[in-house]
């Protein structure tokens, strides 16, 4: 059958060369339609590295002068770290919370864009020549354990570097780009500052995203403990930290206000206290709406081509059906079966589109060639390949049969001397 459908199609040249030429182009842009969709999906859901269920941000301030229990400076006897300090002990001892912790600019969805320059003091590869600057996180060893991040191995990182001064957890991106996947980098230094400082890496984490639409970036954690917490909070002030509690079980926004009003004077350490709150998944929500809008629009534009690809073909086929009645009839008269005869008729439209794959894959090539594809975000696999192919034929193929289906099948139940009518 394949013989005789292709010899068919040979002499039927001149019509087919066009609908060819259109698979062609269609299958095209419909194939990079689909790879976008992979990438942008299989971004979206891989995992963040981090955890925020039930975590929300207490806002924090200072009393001014004018404010009742204000404490003047006189009899101010303590400071920012030590004030930031009881007020974490104060509100972690409320057996609804299961833990607290402190960040600046460091917070997931809070937007923080805080780079130092690093290199390793052994390491062996490129960033050991240059001292590169990274995104760096300030936070306090119960981040780890509030926003469960783990070792890349499965461990708690929080365990890794409770107790430890002057230290850091790099992500797997910065291990590899400083020792190429060396084994013990646990232990190992840094420079930072210029030189002027080293810190050590406890731990290697998870990979870290900032968002659901990016990829995982070199960066690095920096433990705020000791001298550095000190430093830290007194450089920054202890209102602009951003106080993040985990709560035991899913709070609304009246429970968590009605849970602030029950702390009562425990929300308040001299001129420091906490004066709102607000949940983790509303700086997600204001975070994502730039991307979302921009998924959106991309998932408009994709859907609104997909439509025109559908009618395009569907159309295209349905007409040369129609117009090969009188074949119809004429196969009918020399006793060809109805079924056998739509069999034929599929077989014929699958047959058009395969022969577009060869010059496919060479135009796959040439994209991959040209960088025209995305991949940044997610790398250019042979699953990627196969899948994303796979999809494209499927939804074609789907086309074309639904563009053949009904004109074959109105035509084949016509009585032969009625379909011959046409010839």
């Amino acid at each position: 059958m394949i013989k005789h459908i292709l010899k068919i199609m040979w002499n039927q040249r001149r019509t087919n060369g066009w609908i060819f030429a259109e698979l062609l182009i269609v299958a095209g842009v419909l194939w990079m339609m689909v790879d976008t969709f992979w990438v942008d999906n299989r971004t979206y859901h891989a995992p963040l590295g981090f955890d925020i269920e039930n975590v929300w941000r207490f806002k924090l301030g200072k009393l001014n002068a004018k404010a009742p229990g204000y404490v003047i400076d006189s009899l101010y006897h303590s400071s920012d770290p030590e004030d930031l300090t009881q007020l974490m002990n104060q509100i972690r001892q409320n057996p609804e919370v299961e833990d607290v912790c402190v960040t600046f600019y460091s917070c997931p969805y809070s937007n923080g864009n805080s780079w130092r320059p690093v290199k390793p003091v052994d390491g062996d590869t490129l960033y050991a020549k240059t001292m590169e600057s990274f995104q760096m996180r300030n936070v306090t060893p119960e981040y780890f354990r509030l926003f469960r991040i783990q070792t890349n191995d499965g461990g708690q990182v929080y365990d890794k570097i409770k107790g430890r001064h002057n230290a850091i957890v790099i992500t797997p991106e910065m291990a590899e780009g400083f020792y190429h996947g060396a084994p013990n980098i646990v232990g190992r230094r840094v420079y930072h500052s210029e030189n002027e400082q080293t810190s050590e890496i406890a731990a290697v984490s998870t990979s870290i995203r900032s968002n659901e639409y990016e990829r995982p970036e070199a960066s690095f954690y920096q433990c705020l403990e000791g001298e550095i917490f000190n430093s830290v909070v007194s450089g920054f002030g202890a209102e602009r930290a951003e106080f993040c509690v985990r709560m035991k079980r899913a709070y609304t926004q009246d429970e968590m206000n009605r849970f602030l009003d029950g702390m009562g004077d425990r929300l308040t350490v001299n001129n420091l206290y906490v004066y709102g709150v607000t949940p983790i998944s509303y700086f997600r929500e204001g975070h994502l709406e730039y991307y979302e809008r921009e998924a959106s629009n991309k998932m408009s534009l994709m859907a609104f081509m997909l439509v025109n690809v559908f009618f395009g073909i569907i159309g295209t086929f349905w007409l040369r059906m129609q117009n090969r009645k009188g074949e119809i009839g004429l196969r009918m008269a020399l006793g060809a079966h109805r079924i056998t005869l739509q069999r034929y008729m599929y077989t014929e439209g699958l047959c058009l589109l395969a022969m577009t794959l060869p010059l496919i894959i060479i135009f796959a090539f040439n994209m991959v060639y040209m960088d025209r594809l995305d991949t940044y975000r997610q790398p250019l696999t042979a699953m990627r390949f196969l899948v994303t192919f796979g999809l494209t034929y499927l939804l074609m193929a789907a086309m074309i049969c639904i563009g053949i289906w009904f004109p074959v099948r109105k035509a084949v139940r016509l009585a032969p001397a009625e379909a011959l009518h046409y010839e």
